[in-house]
């Protein structure tokens, strides 16, 4: 009962971050509300693999979550460099 209403709150607080998601005004408060919905999605299937009685939806949850980050990295580091590859040297050394 106690993970149902978890869900249930969790859930709302994803409508809002899906609102800034749309809404916000720099790449930065879309990249941080994408980010929010992706915990906030995870949560929820973590709560339903506890309402569930199966684990394997928290070891899902949990590598969903781990995988975003990493792809949140990358796209960040894309839109602030142009490119994922690394400079060839840094402007304090030129």
């Amino acid at each position: 009962m106690t993970a149902l209403a978890a869900a249930i709150g969790v859930g709302i607080a994803l409508l809002l971050c899906v609102v800034r998601l749309f809404v916000g005004p720099t790449l930065y408060d879309r990249t941080l509300a994408a980010n929010g919905v992706i915990i906030k999605i995870a949560i929820i299937v973590a709560a339903g693999g506890v309402i569930a009685g199966r684990a394997v939806f928290v070891d899902a949850a949990l590598a969903f979550v781990l995988a975003s980050m990493v792809a949140n990295v990358a796209v960040l580091k894309f839109f602030r460099l142009r490119t994922f590859q690394a400079p060839l040297a840094r402007a304090e050394d030129l």
